[in-house]
């Protein structure tokens, strides 16, 4: 029989949905046998207020931003005996999202739900909602 997972992606960004979407992500991951590719996607626009700050002056924006990203789910793939790998990209997380979905070719995307208000998801959109709708694998959205 064909192993039906064999590559997991989970966009992480620092909030506790993305937290629980990692945990989720590597128990698939580990139970498939599978590796798991931990996603950062920084916005071209700039910082989310509440998720983190901007950028020092000097610092370079994009590793500063990952680094605080990263820190924050750290610990659960230290623990792990999941192969895993980090990416970090900048741009639309939707778009990069899905980019990366098809261009390394993983077989699921675990990722969290921010659950925009109805002017949030009005003004912005979700996220998860457009990878949901456009990405060509499955997708499991944690809440």
């Amino acid at each position: 029989m064909e192993k039906l997972i064999r590559k997991v992606l989970v966009p992480v960004d620092g909030s506790e949905s993305s937290k629980r979407a990692l945990e989720m992500a590597l128990a698939i991951a580990q139970a498939s046998k599978a590796e798991c590719i931990v996603l950062e996607v920084i916005e071209d626009f700039g910082p989310l207020p509440g998720y983190y700050d901007a950028a020092p002056a000097g610092k370079d924006r994009v590793k500063w931003i990952s680094e605080q990203r990263f820190e924050k789910v750290h610990p659960a793939l230290e623990s792990t005996q999941v192969n895993w790998r980090r990416v970090v990209v900048e741009g639309y997380p939707a778009e990069e999202i899905i980019n990366v979905s098809e261009s390394e070719k993983v077989d699921m995307i675990v990722m969290g739900s921010r659950g925009h208000g109805v002017i949030g998801r009005f003004l912005v959109g979700s996220v998860s909602d457009r990878v949901v709708h456009h990405a060509s694998c499955s997708v499991t959205v944690v809440r």
